[in-house]
């Protein structure tokens, strides 16, 4: 029996030094002189009558007259309560600081470790509620029910938001052309296969968990453009370009919304070997300073591989190098790259087509 431990979780519960000294000896004994209790207890004489009344204001003991004063414990069921109490809300406490911990605001440039799956989760919302441009959200239909309401909020500010879906075998919630993602998505794909969660937020922000069941339990929270655009290029390939999309606000005709270059490129490549006339507005970064500044103008040009020989249908894969669009807005002509742009004038952040004129001649002008 350890009963310095009891002694001192007393004395963490409120009680001072001499109090939890003979209260201790008082329960060890059952009753006893106060005489006694001072010696069994090392509190000094002079003090233990009045520790004795002092514990029995409190209902803990009681004392009587035999030949002298003596005492004795009544039921300790109090105390044990309250003890198992102040125990449950110190671990309580602990997790909490835990939670706290890791899911404290990240530096910039920082990259986080985390234990627990809903960390991320908590991550990756507080990140959507200010987000400002683009989402790239992979996990299960479940993980997008309980995110839908900030990915609404989101939707609503103007952020382009694609999803990639999992629905679980045996899960209640559905992917289909009836699910309801107006409003929520701007595009969404479907998959059939199990991957990672993964929320990448304004090209700069990145979560990412293992699937629960996958025998890992961590998480990693980042702030690094370098990170997120690796991310990028995973989620690209491996949980979107391979998949059905089941639902998107991209319609055939203007005005049409990319914040992805590469996929732009893709679908405006055609219609401009054929000479068509597309006029676009765009949202931009300045390559050098970060400004952002918004251009309009006519597509001039289109640079990617092999873009100066027949391939006029390119596919995603053609262009995974070096991809530029060339805007000419009346006085000079601006290029336009993806991620990370070098060479060009500027780094895409969001492409609106606002209109598509076919049949131009060689000098310029519609038939």
């Amino acid at each position: 029996m350890d009963v310095d431990v009891v002694r001192k979780s007393l004395q963490n519960a409120g009680f001072s030094q001499y109090e939890a000294l003979v209260y201790v000896a008082l329960v060890r004994r059952g009753a006893a002189s106060a005489v006694t209790v001072a010696e069994e207890s090392g509190v000094p004489k002079s003090r233990v009558y009045d520790v004795l009344r002092d514990l029995e204001a409190e209902d803990l003991i009681e004392t009587y007259k035999q030949d002298s004063l003596h005492a004795r414990a009544l039921s300790p069921d109090s105390i044990i309560a309250a003890l198992r109490e102040q125990a449950n809300s110190f671990s309580e406490a602990a997790d909490e600081l835990r939670d706290m911990w890791e899911a404290s605001d990240l530096d910039d440039h920082d990259l986080t470790i985390v234990k627990r799956f809903e960390t991320v989760v908590e991550r990756t919302k507080s990140l959507i509620r200010t987000a400002e441009n683009e989402i790239q959200l992979a996990g299960t239909t479940a993980q997008y029910d309980e995110l839908r309401p900030v990915l609404h909020e989101a939707y609503g500010r103007g952020v382009f938001i694609k999803l990639s879906l999992y629905r679980p075998e045996g899960s209640r919630s559905t992917i289909d052309t009836e699910f309801e993602f107006e409003n929520t998505a701007s595009e969404v794909c479907s998959r059939d296969l199990p991957t990672p969660f993964v929320a990448l937020i304004d090209r700069s922000q990145t979560c990412f968990a293992p699937q629960r069941g996958s025998g890992y339990e961590f998480g990693i929270l980042a702030t690094n453009r370098p990170l997120t655009y690796v991310f990028h290029w995973y989620y690209q390939t491996s949980l979107w370009d391979n998949w059905d999309v089941v639902y998107s606000t991209r319609g055939s005709s203007p005005p049409i919304t990319y914040v992805n270059i590469r996929q732009c490129v893709v679908d405006i490549a055609p219609l401009y070997h054929e000479g068509a006339i597309i006029e676009v507005r765009a949202e931009v970064s300045d390559t050098e300073s970060g400004d952002v500044h918004a251009i309009s103008g006519r597509v001039v040009d289109l640079v990617y591989t092999r873009s100066r020989s027949a391939n006029i249908y390119p596919a995603l894969s053609d262009i995974s190098g070096q991809v530029s669009i060339f805007i000419d807005d009346g006085d000079r002509t601006h290029s336009l790259g993806g991620w990370y742009a070098k060479v060009e004038d500027f780094e895409l952040r969001r492409l609106t087509i606002e209109s598509i004129e076919m049949g131009a001649t060689d000098d310029g002008s519609s038939d």
